[in-house]
């Protein structure tokens, strides 16, 4: 299995699968998720850092929105590049990866 693979299949991938398909048979959890994701996100068991800023938005037939995955040339503070020097860092990647295929679904 390589980190791709790892990566998808892991967790708190399928949790965010899990919460979007919740999201598309619930037009008002769907609308809570929008208005305040981090509450609505840790209801369902993800919990995102404060650090962290968190954007639920939806594609419509006007707008399209596509994630791009974070600037390789941003400078990243100490603790990133050390939690990055032996590999990939999954909990990044996933967020981005789970963004990525959900606009695109």
């Amino acid at each position: 299995m390589n980190d791709i693979d790892a990566l998808v299949k892991s967790e708190k991938t399928v949790q965010f699968f899990d919460f979007a398909r919740k999201c598309q048979d619930s037009p008002e959890l769907r609308a809570r998720a929008e208005a305040e994701p981090r509450a609505v996100l840790f209801e369902h068991g993800i919990h995102v850092p404060p650090e962290q800023d968190v954007r639920i938005v939806a594609n419509t037939a006007e707008t399209f929105h596509l994630v791009m995955p974070p600037d390789p040339n941003s400078v990243l503070a100490e603790e990133d590049l050390a939690a990055v020097a032996g590999g990939v860092r999954h909990d990044r990647c996933a967020s981005t990866l789970v963004s990525c295929v959900l606009t695109f679904s």
